[in-house]
């Protein structure tokens, strides 16, 4: 498995930073589910205090276990970090956009799904164009968070240079 890791570093980088990105996920479901127990007509300020608590605990997670070995002190991480998911989330807004309004992706995926014979999902998918485009508004999303944290926020070496 070392080996492996050796191997292939960004391949671990990435899978360590889906891992914190699940955990942070969650935290921020399950604060906004607590908040919302509690106060349900707080529906918005109850998804924005999970999201920055996600926010939170991605930030320093990444931090101190997926990118700890390029950490160095007095570095303004935080700040690069809000600016790359800002970024980040714009584009996933617009990329949701233009996919819901203009491309309709759900007609190319129900058709390739139809060809394995699949027409009750096919259909399912096209009834569901929303969530179609925002899975792959999120894959998008994920792939480039993970290219800024990366490379912009902890600014990673060359693969050959990040075991030695």
């Amino acid at each position: 498995m070392r080996l492996w890791i050796r191997q292939y570093p960004l391949m671990h980088k990435f899978l360590k930073f889906g891992f914190v990105g699940v955990a942070s996920t969650l935290v921020s479901l399950f604060v906004f589910w607590v908040i919302m127990l509690q106060f349900p007509q707080f529906n918005l300020i109850s998804k924005a205090i999970g999201y920055i608590m996600g926010f939170s605990v991605g930030f320093t997670l990444n931090k101190i276990w997926t990118y700890v070995e390029h950490t160095e002190e007095g570095e303004k991480y935080l700040l690069k970090y809000m600016i790359v998911y800002a970024f980040t989330f714009v584009v996933y807004l617009f990329f949701n956009y233009v996919c819901d309004h203009f491309f309709h992706p759900e007609y190319y995926i129900s058709g390739l799904v139809s060809k394995t014979g699949l027409e009750f999902f096919a259909e399912w998918i096209i009834l569901r164009g929303t969530l179609v485009t925002n899975i792959l508004s999120i894959f998008l999303n994920v792939t480039l968070n993970f290219i800024g944290t990366n490379f912009i926020v902890f600014r990673v070496p060359d693969p050959e240079k990040i075991f030695d």
